[in-house]
């Protein structure tokens, strides 16, 4: 049974027990830090997921969308404080609970338990399965993926990337200067162009940009 099926199907004594709230674009869902003592379920919208660190470099390695939970891995491992900040993207409505009631739906209801299980499972396998790559990979390498992953979302002739250089730093786990770097030497070799200060590629552009083999 699907999550949209169980919430549906909710024991009425949970029902009682949960309200609803919206987060608007910019607003932190949870912060990293904070005590973990509540989960939300998205029912609507996107969020984006990120580390912050004491060097200040911030590092956003996901995006969560209906009907991921939030709270859910640290409520489930007994751990005091949430490990990650998660920001709405667009406007966010969730289903929200205490962590007692989580834990009390889960025991009370198989179907629920078993979806959690199945959405635990999914969440953390693409994390398992890259687990330290991109540690490894040189950064302008993890900037051409992310550019190439930009293009592939938002297909266009004259491709313009509306991101600054701080949002690029912090998708890509590297700092504003390493950003600039990369850019610089994909500009001069002619993979990108600059628009207004702004990333743009043309066709051509970005057939090299996706044949690139870090020669540059």
């Amino acid at each position: 049974m699907k999550l949209e099926q169980v919430i549906e199907f909710m024991p009425e004594s949970i029902r009682r027990l949960i309200n609803y709230r919206t987060f608007l674009p910019g607003e932190a869902l949870v912060r990293k830090g904070e005590r973990a003592d509540h989960v939300f379920i998205l029912t609507k919208g996107t969020t984006r997921v990120s580390n912050e660190f004491a060097s200040g470099q911030r590092y956003s390695f996901a995006k969560q969308t209906v009907p991921d939970l939030i709270g859910d891995l640290e409520v489930l491992a007994d751990q005091e404080f949430f490990s990650t900040t998660n920001e709405a993207v667009t406007t966010c409505e969730v289903i929200a609970m205490t962590a007692d009631t989580f834990k009390q739906w889960m025991k009370r209801d198989n179907h629920f338990a078993c979806a959690i299980a199945k959405m635990l499972a999914k969440k953390m396998y693409p994390t398992s399965n890259e687990n330290g790559r991109i540690k490894f990979q040189p950064s302008i390498q993890r900037l051409q993926q992310y550019l190439i992953k930009r293009l592939d979302d938002s297909p266009s002739e004259l491709f313009v990337l509306r991101s600054n250089r701080q949002q690029i730093a912090d998708e890509i786990g590297t700092s504003v200067k390493t950003v600039n770097r990369g850019v610089s030497k994909l500009r001069d070799a002619d993979f990108i162009s600059l628009f207004h200060g702004k990333i743009a590629l043309n066709a051509e552009q970005q057939q090299k940009l996706r044949t690139l083999r870090f020669d540059v």
